[in-house]
């Protein structure tokens, strides 16, 4: 497989309801994801981008694939608190400490109701997750 990865900042002053400019600071192939993710969280606002870069008859539209935000992005359950981006069984989303310990309680219970073995990763803020991935 062959992705690109970028890492572009927004550059705006204050975030109201627009974001930008943005800026490319860095970019890699492949295996370089996990390093372009942790660049990201060390900037204020920062979002990574994925793109196909293969032979395969696949799409290559960049896809948001990562995004960091200084203190949190707004609750994607509660819409009050701020929290990282996490992995949710609706796509990836900012969540608060509360929405993240309930989700995560909640999920766990699932899978024990259900007979199967909850996912590491899901309702855990992603950044957390890098080094327990391939």
């Amino acid at each position: 497989m062959s992705w690109r990865y970028v890492v572009k900042k927004c550059k705006a002053e204050t975030h109201g309801e627009k974001c930008g400019p943005w800026t490319i600071v860095e970019s890699m192939l492949d295996a370089g994801w996990k390093d372009m993710y942790r660049l990201a969280a060390t900037l204020p606002h920062a979002i990574v981008s994925r793109t196909y870069v293969g032979t395969q008859n696949w799409s290559t539209s960049p896809y948001k694939a990562f995004e960091h935000i200084e203190g949190g992005g707004l609750c994607y359950f509660c819409g009050k608190g701020r929290g990282p981006l996490c992995k949710t069984g609706d796509g990836n989303h900012f969540l608060c400490e509360p929405c993240q310990k309930i989700s995560r309680r909640d999920h766990k219970q699932w899978a024990r109701d259900n007979g199967t073995t909850p996912s590491p990763f899901t309702y855990v803020p992603i950044i957390e997750t890098l080094d327990h991935t391939h």
